[in-house]
């Protein structure tokens, strides 16, 4: 690709990221994007993504790459050191690749864009849509189920989503405070720890009696 068409298709991702990060995905028009990339040419974005969808694709893309290498690298390390297993060992292979994220305004970004793409695409809480590929997250939530015996399937299919759920709203809401400036409890290593803390600890947790019972019983 020439280095002009490189350089609009970067500032492009950059505008939209930017745009749907402040003013949600739907509230924002080609026209927009275009401008703030400081495309004179109407159709720039169709030329370069085919719409806007394709952008929002592009711009997801962009960032996931780097962080399923990140959280491939931590599972190999795992592998090679496998007394180190355990839940919260997995659990960090979940969060710190995504609050990785927090380091720089277009990661921010597309963390504040994370959570609005589940409810676009129908997908359940959890639910990993089929473009990934069967490494990185995929392979962390396997390691999950194994290390979290005293749950039957289904719970600990259900205590995952959740646990995957709260890590982007968490990190997303984490990334709109830095960008207005809004004064933050936690320093970010802190943050990140108790975000790992409170993840394993809602999966550790043991079944009370409520968990037993059917609705109908109550």
């Amino acid at each position: 690709m020439a280095r002009d068409a490189t350089e609009t298709r970067e500032r492009l991702l950059r505008a939209g990221e930017h745009l749907f990060a402040r003013h949600g995905i739907d509230g924002v028009r080609v026209r927009e994007i275009n401008q703030l990339a400081r495309q004179r040419n109407s159709s720039a974005l169709h030329y370069h993504f085919g719409s806007r969808d394709g952008l929002l694709e592009a711009i997801l893309d962009l960032h996931r790459a780097p962080i399923e290498a990140q959280r491939a690298a931590m599972l190999d390390a795992l592998d090679a050191q496998p007394e180190a297993l355990d839940i919260r060992a997995v659990v960090e292979t979940i969060v710190v690749p995504l609050t990785g994220e927090l380091a720089t305004e277009s990661g921010r970004d597309y963390l504040r864009i994370l959570p609005q793409v589940s409810p676009r695409r129908s997908l359940p809480a959890g639910k990993i849509p089929d473009t990934f590929g069967p490494d990185g997250i995929r392979r962390s939530l396997r390691l999950a189920h194994g290390c979290l015996p005293h749950l039957d399937p289904v719970r600990r299919e259900d205590r995952l989503a959740n646990v995957m759920d709260f890590t982007t709203y968490a990190a997303s809401h984490r990334a709109h405070d830095i960008e207005m400036g809004a004064p933050l409890r936690l320093p970010e290593e802190q943050f990140i720890g108790n975000l790992v803390d409170m993840s394993v600890g809602a999966l550790r947790a043991p079944i009370g009696d409520a968990g037993t019972r059917s609705p109908t019983s109550r």
